[in-house]
């Protein structure tokens, strides 16, 4: 509450002395997808994707770009963001999101200084979307260089970020340097070269390595998946955004606690008829 001093003051206060940057809302959406195989034998290959529209104004017109607009000031941060995915792209519900980051480099928009506050969206393939295109999500490893310096070290790495739709590919370079002295850690992530608007490429790369590390420790991946599933989609779904092969004694002792079977059962995929599992919303309690 505020108290007859704090209203007195404020009736005096103007915040005019004060230059004031613009502010954005932008959503990296993110959602896992079966592509078929020509071989009908084989399980479908999973995809990272990530969903992208085209910019109809400047600058950068006809870019493609994240979803994202500048907020309304009668809106809190969250509900600007899903109005936002909710008028450009018809995403109204099922899907998961959390605050990613705050990127404002004074250089990231040529109008002016515009700070982002992004998010990360989750869904999954059977949410429609309109307006832009699915893109498939590859991130390469180019070069690593890593130096002993007193007290810790300087870590070098070299991305490439290619992001592919049926009729475009958009690539796109970047540089990552972690400095590591005693405690404190540096990290700087910089874009070499992008075919996206703006800086939204190293967004994404953020929601990336947000999402890979939330694997870790949390059953984030279960909003990327349908309500039911197999151990081997589920296994498939983790090397995917992992990027690396998982042994099967591994995951099966990472997951033991996260799912739970069903008594349904796949069938038609590969000839080969494997029980369904469920997500366990319990698994972090310690019931008996």
């Amino acid at each position: 509450m505020l108290t007859k001093e704090d209203e007195k003051f404020l009736e005096l206060y103007s915040d005019s002395i004060y230059e004031k940057p613009s502010v954005t809302v932008d959503a990296v959406i993110f959602r896992l997808f079966d592509k078929p195989q020509e071989n009908y034998r084989k399980l479908p290959e999973k995809k990272l994707q990530v969903y992208l529209t085209k910019r109809q104004f400047l600058p950068y017109k006809d870019k493609y770009s994240i979803v994202g607009t500048f907020i309304d000031l009668n809106f809190e941060l969250n509900q600007s963001m899903q109005y936002c995915v909710s008028q450009k792209v018809n995403l109204k519900n099922n899907y998961y999101y959390e605050q990613l980051f705050t990127f404002g480099n004074k250089d990231r928009d040529p109008r002016s200084r515009v700070i982002s506050i992004s998010y990360m969206l989750l869904t999954n393939q059977s949410t429609q979307v309109e307006g832009g295109e699915w893109f498939d999500v590859d991130l390469v490893d180019v070069s690593t260089n890593k130096k002993q310096i007193k007290g810790g070290y300087v870590l070098e790495k070299k991305y490439e970020l290619n992001l592919t739709s049926e009729t475009t590919t958009l690539k796109n370079q970047i540089f990552i340097k972690i400095t590591k002295n005693g405690i404190e850690e540096q990290k700087n992530i910089e874009l070499l070269a992008s075919d996206l608007a703006f800086d939204h490429a190293r967004i994404i790369f953020y929601a990336l390595e947000r999402l890979k590390n939330k694997l870790e420790y949390t059953d984030i991946i279960f909003n990327l998946l349908p309500e039911k599933f197999t151990l081997t989609e589920l296994k498939n779904s983790y090397e995917v955004i992992l990027r690396e092969k998982l042994l099967d004694a591994n995951f099966r002792r990472k997951t033991a606690k996260l799912v739970m079977p069903t008594s349904d059962y796949e069938t038609g995929k590969g000839h080969r008829t494997s029980q369904l599992f469920e997500h366990n919303n319990l698994w972090n309690l310690d019931i008996d």
